[in-house]
C-alpha cells in the first residue's frame, strides 16, 4: 500500500483576483493540503470566498488567522509592499509561508524575512509557479545533465494583451507594487531563466517605458542578462503584446530546447527538443490548466515541510530576484549596465 503524505492546513491572506482564479482552487485540489481558512479585511468578502472554495473558516483579522491552530501554512497574496511584515509575523506565529512574488520591495526587507523564518524554524517559499511546470522541469534536467551541451544563449518571453485594461489600485502605485509589468510578469521570465540554466545573473542591461505620460509604472521591460560563468540571455515582458508566444528557448551546442506556450500561469504547451541525436516533442495537456502548476507548487511545498528540505523556489531565490528587480529598474532608468554583486 502506498502511504499518503500528511495533509497540511492552509490559509490564504489576501483574496484578490489571483487567489480567486488560481490559489484557492489549487489548494482545494492538492492531494496533501486542506483549505482551513481565508482572510480579508472585508468580512462579507471573506465569507463569500470561503463558501465558494470550501474553506472551513473566514477571518477579517490577520491576528485571528495566525492564531488558528489548524492553519499550518499561510499563502500570502496581499499587495507587494505588505509581504515582508506579514511573512515575519506569520513566522513568529509558527506558520510556514508561501509568499507571492515579489517577495519584498527591498533587499533589506527580503533579508529580514529569511532571517525571521530561519529563526522560527519555518519554511519560506516564493510563488514562482513556472518552476513546477513539467516541461520546465524536464528541460532543466536535460540542461543540467549536459545532454544539451554548452549553453550559448537562452531567451524567455512572458507578455500579456491588456490594451483595454489599465492598471488600477495598488498595482498602479509604485510605492505599493514596486513596479509594473516587471513585478507582474517579468520576474517570472527571469526566474525561469535562472531555473532552466542553473546559473545566477551577474549583470543586467535593461530598457523599460517607465515615465510615460499617464502611466505610473512601466508596461514593457526588456532585459539582457549576463549569467555567471555562462551565456548572455534575454527576458521580455509587456502588457500590450497581442498573441504573445510566451515561449522559452535554450540553445546548446548539442541541442535546442523550446517550450512552446509553456510560460505563464497555466499548465499547457509543448516541449520540443531538436539535436543531432536527441529529437522529440512532448505535450502537456491538463484537465485543470488554469491552476495546474499552482497545485503542483502547493503539493511540492508540503513535501518540503514533511521532508525538511528547501522549497523549489526558496526565500533565498526570492531575495535574489529582489536584487535582480532592483538592477533591472536601475538599469532602465540610468540607461547603463548594472552589476549584481555575488551573493549565492
Amino acid at each position: 500500500m502506498v502511504q499518503r503524505s500528511k495533509s497540511y492546513g492552509w490559509g490564504i491572506i489576501g483574496l484578490g483576483r489571483h487567489a480567486e482564479a488560481c490559489l484557492a482552487p489549487a489548494i482545494s485540489m492538492a492531494d496533501n493540503a486542506r483549505m482551513v481558512a481565508v482572510c480579508s479585511r472585508d468580512k462579507p468578502k471573506a465569507d463569500a470566498f470561503a463558501a465558494r472554495h470550501g474553506a472551513e473558516r473566514s477571518y477579517d483579522s490577520f491576528d485571528d488567522i495566525l492564531a488558528d491552530p489548524e492553519v499550518e501554512v499561510v499563502h500570502i497574496a496581499t499587495p507587494n509592499h505588505m509581504h515582508s511584515e506579514q511573512t515575519i509575523r506569520a513566522a513568529q506565529a509558527g506558520k510556514h509561508v508561501l509568499c507571492e512574488k515579489p517577495m519584498a520591495l527591498s533587499v533589506h526587507d527580503a533579508e529580514l524575512m529569511i532571517e525571521a523564518c530561519r529563526k522560527c524554524g519555518v519554511k519560506l517559499g516564493v510563488g514562482f509557479q513556472n518552476r513546477h511546470h513539467p516541461a520546465h522541469r524536464k528541460a532543466r534536467n536535460l540542461i543540467l545533465s549536459g545532454a544539451v551541451g554548452e549553453i550559448m544563449f537562452a531567451s524567455v518571453q512572458y507578455s500579456r494583451w491588456q490594451l483595454d485594461r489599465g492598471l488600477t489600485g495598488w498595482r498602479a502605485d509604485p510605492g505599493t507594487a514596486g513596479g509594473g509589468i516587471l513585478m507582474g510578469a517579468g520576474l517570472h521570465a527571469i526566474d525561469l531563466l535562472r531555473f532552466l540554466v542553473g546559473k545566477e545573473v551577474e549583470e543586467v542591461l535593461a530598457a523599460t517605458d517607465e515615465g510615460q505620460p499617464n502611466r505610473p509604472v512601466e508596461e514593457i521591460a526588456l532585459s539582457t542578462l549576463k549569467l555567471r560563468d555562462g551565456p548572455y540571455c534575454t527576458a521580455a515582458s509587456g502588457r500590450h503584446i497581442p498573441r504573445a508566444y510566451n515561449d522559452f528557448v535554450v540553445y546548446g551546442t548539442a541541442a535546442r530546447i523550446t517550450g512552446v506556450g509553456t510560460v505563464g500561469t497555466q499548465l499547457k504547451g509543448e516541449l520540443r527538443i531538436d539535436g543531432d541525436s536527441l529529437i522529440s516533442k512532448m505535450e502537456f495537456p491538463s484537465d485543470v490548466p488554469i491552476y495546474g502548476c499552482y497545485r503542483l507548487q502547493v503539493e511540492a511545498f508540503n513535501r518540503c515541510i514533511e521532508e525538511d528540505c528547501e522549497p523549489n523556489a526558496s526565500g533565498v531565490d526570492g531575495l535574489e530576484m529582489v536584487r535582480i528587480a532592483e538592477a533591472v529598474l536601475e538599469s532602465g532608468r540610468q540607461h547603463r549596465a548594472v552589476t549584481i554583486p555575488t551573493f549565492l
